[in-house]
């Protein structure tokens, strides 16, 4: 029997979203900064085969979800999930699941995106906002997840200086350098700030300090989205320190609420007031 339009929205609500058969669900289980414990793993696994049919699928912002669920047994399906200790849900006019890369253990990785990520979603993961709001956090300029098509982008940064005198012309930091910003000329490092993308690899490379970290953390970027319309978010132009990345990016949100009018996405609201005032408004609440 095919589901009504109005349960249809009630369980939409609820991160339990029908299938094109207009007879079966599928339930989003969220996981903690894109990860799961080995319990809410064979949490699910049970879900999925006494519910669904006895597998799942991973879904783009890094959540499960358990799908050919009956309508008839939805309401047993999140009772129990919820007493396996399991959340669902991710959907609406909210902040969704907040996505992060593995920077906090990758070789690459400036910051602690997964730290960043888990205390931005104990925050605001499931507030209301004007529109849906999507946060993804990325620890280099690798950008495995996209941060700058995201309503909000967290990117890591390390923006480096070089101290000549302590140079030995070693050529680590050259061969390091995927962007060719680096060269040796009469064994010493010569450095085009214009190649460089602030990624921190020779600074990590250097034995000798001759490369150091002149700014260490992360550049915001706001109004990016994906999909239907595609923007590339702008960048709110300086390296905030890591403990200053949770501040600037509350600021963000709270500046988003207050000007932002119902239906309207970061990158829509920046379109109608203009980027340059949107920026200097977040900044200006954050100094």
């Amino acid at each position: 029997m095919m589901v009504n339009e109005k349960r249809q929205k009630e369980m939409k609500a609820l991160g339990v979203l029908l299938q094109n058969d207009k007879e079966h669900y599928a339930v989003r289980f969220l996981s903690k900064a894109g990860n799961f414990t080995v319990e809410e793993l064979n949490n699910v696994n049970k879900i999925a085969e006494k519910y669904g049919r006895g597998y799942s699928g991973l879904t783009t912002r890094l959540q499960i979800e358990v799908p050919w669920i009956k309508d008839e047994d939805i309401e047993k399906a999140m009772e129990e999930a919820k007493a396996l200790g399991l959340r669902h849900g991710g959907t609406g006019q909210k902040i969704r699941p907040i996505v992060a890369c593995k920077g906090t253990v990758c070789l690459h990785g400036n910051i602690d995106t997964q730290a960043i990520c888990r205390e931005l979603e104990c925050k605001y993961f499931g507030t209301d906002t004007p529109h849906k709001c999507k946060i993804g956090i990325v620890g280099c300029a690798n950008n495995c997840a996209k941060a700058n098509i995201n309503d909000i982008g967290v990117m890591g940064r390390i923006i480096p200086e070089f101290n000549l005198d302590k140079c030995v012309g070693c050529g680590l930091c050259v061969k390091g350098c995927r962007q060719k910003a680096l060269q040796i000329v009469d064994k010493k490092v010569i450095y085009n700030k214009d190649l460089c993308v602030n990624c921190g690899e020779c600074v990590r490379l250097c034995k000798t300090n001759a490369a150091i970290a002149k700014e260490k953390g992360a550049e915001i970027f706001v109004g990016g989205r994906f999909g239907r319309g595609i923007r590339i978010g702008d960048s709110l132009g300086k390296i905030f320190k890591e403990e200053e990345i949770v501040p600037i990016v509350d600021k963000v949100i709270e500046h988003y609420r207050e000007v932002g009018n119902k239906g309207e996405r970061i990158s829509t609201v920046m379109d109608r007031v203009g980027k340059d005032k949107f920026i200097a408004d977040v900044l200006s609440k954050y100094e």
